[in-house]
């Protein structure tokens, strides 16, 4: 069948700022994003701050200025150096799909604002997923609305997402109208299930350690938000590790985000 059906391209797309602004401990209302740098005295052993010590410390938070445009990078290479895959599942004709992206790679811009005694982190910008496949015998393919492109390829529409009333949690979504990906399926085994695919809805991160967040399939599919063919469940299960710099005159440091202000 070569008609259009909703799907699952978000599923490689969420990741992308779910995972980009991790929470540390403080008391603050709102959450903001900061840079990882080195520093001494008090802070982290680790150049993504994520384990904190008293005293000897390598590495420190260094606090973005509220307003402050801060560019964006982005890939699914851990802090440990390793990288995860990242995997969409849906249950398609009944039986049970898997699609899985081996790399994904983002850019982007963020800032801190501040509306009432509110803080937040609000970010924009888009993921490209490579060295995608799919199960059931299915060759996946770029479809960016013109037609097939290519090969194991998927690129999210612009997407934006923010901490704004989400606790320690970060919200994404489309930046405008419902679309996150779209991609084309050939040559499945069931041809039934052949054709162009999109994802619609949004998601909320759920574990975060330094600057690497990840999501899970039972998270995803438990939120309820993230749909295939506009009413079926998908979950997305997979990390990203995030880096920003102030301009292109600078290098990238890695990128996280608590809820205690500077």
């Amino acid at each position: 069948m070569n008609g259009r059906k909703t799907i699952g391209g978000l599923c490689m797309v969420c990741v992308l700022f779910v995972i980009g602004l991790p929470t540390q401990g403080a008391t603050a209302s709102g959450t903001t994003a900061f840079t990882c740098k080195s520093g001494s005295g008090a802070g982290f052993s680790d150049a993504h701050c994520k384990t904190a010590v008293g005293s000897g410390a390598s590495f420190r938070h260094e606090s973005i200025a509220q307003d402050s445009s801060t560019e964006l990078t982005s890939s699914n290479e851990t802090t440990g150096g390793a990288s995860e895959s990242t995997k969409l599942k849906a249950t398609l004709a009944g039986t049970s799909f898997t699609f899985t992206a081996t790399t994904a790679t983002g850019s982007g811009s963020m800032t801190n604002g501040k509306e009432g005694e509110e803080h937040f982190a609000h970010g924009e910008g888009s993921i490209t997923y490579t060295g995608v496949t799919s199960t059931g015998g299915c060759k996946v393919f770029t479809d960016s609305g013109a037609g097939k492109g290519e090969e194991g390829v998927i690129h999210t529409e612009p997407l934006k997402a923010s901490t704004k009333g989400q606790g320690d949690a970060l919200k994404f979504e489309p930046a405008s109208g419902t679309v996150f990906a779209r991609f084309l399926l050939e040559g499945c085994t069931n041809t039934g299930i052949n054709g162009t695919y999109t994802v619609t809805g949004s998601i909320k991160t759920t574990s975060i350690e330094g600057t690497t967040g990840s999501v899970t399939h039972a998270d995803t599919t438990t939120q309820n938000t993230l749909k295939l063919n506009g009413t079926i469940k998908a979950g997305l299960e997979g990390t990203l590790t995030f880096k920003g710099r102030a301009n292109s005159g600078q290098s990238y440091s890695p990128l996280g985000a608590t809820t205690g202000f500077a």
